[in-house]
């Protein structure tokens, strides 16, 4: 071994999630305010193929992230080995601080930002009530009355941290099983 590998640190698992994480937020963040100027966000509603396409670009990007890190941190600081657990672990984690961060961005982007767009999802809410399941006003109404939680930004937020969360473990478990490769035993 060379006196120069000696010298530089080595990452942790948790080091590699965090960047990792910090990239998946930066994503979202612009996929996010990109379809918000161009309006594709309150399409994304209503058009499948939109929406798809939403969720393709951050599961995807989510992915790479992970992959690569996991990747580097395999080659880079594990001597070439790397299990399935470390890979759900870093998918994981950069998931959960992800959806944190994401999380925030969310009351940010709809306090001061989009302040109407969680009016636009209820008004697309009762439309697509009204189209689809053939309801009255009133029964929209009262409807609406009782999913009333489901339309602030709390409830939002633990949305996105828990399926950020979800898709980090998933990203992670085929990262894991992508990359893995144990240590011989001797």
């Amino acid at each position: 071994m060379d006196s120069l590998d000696t010298l530089q640190p080595k990452k942790t698992l948790s080091q590699h999630a965090m960047t990792v994480a910090l990239l998946m937020t930066g994503v979202g963040i612009l996929v996010n305010l990109v379809f918000y100027i161009t309006e594709l966000d309150i399409e994304a509603l209503t058009n499948p193929a939109v929406s798809w396409l939403n969720r393709l670009l951050l599961i995807g990007s989510s992915y790479y992230f992970i992959h690569a890190a996991l990747k580097s941190h395999r080659d880079e600081d594990l001597g070439g080995y790397v299990s399935v657990g470390q890979g759900i672990g870093m998918g994981t984690l950069a998931g959960l601080v992800s959806g944190v961060l994401s999380a925030i961005w969310f009351f940010i982007f709809t306090t001061f930002i989009a302040t109407d767009m969680l009016d636009k999802i209820k008004e697309v809410t009762v439309q697509q009530m009204q189209e689809k399941g053939g309801q009255s006003a009133e029964q929209v109404e009262k409807a609406m009355e009782m999913m009333s939680f489901f339309f602030n930004p709390v409830f939002f937020a633990m949305v996105i941290v828990l399926s950020s969360i979800f898709f980090g473990f998933l990203c992670g478990l085929v990262a894991g099983l992508a990359l893995k490769k144990d240590k011989p035993y001797m």
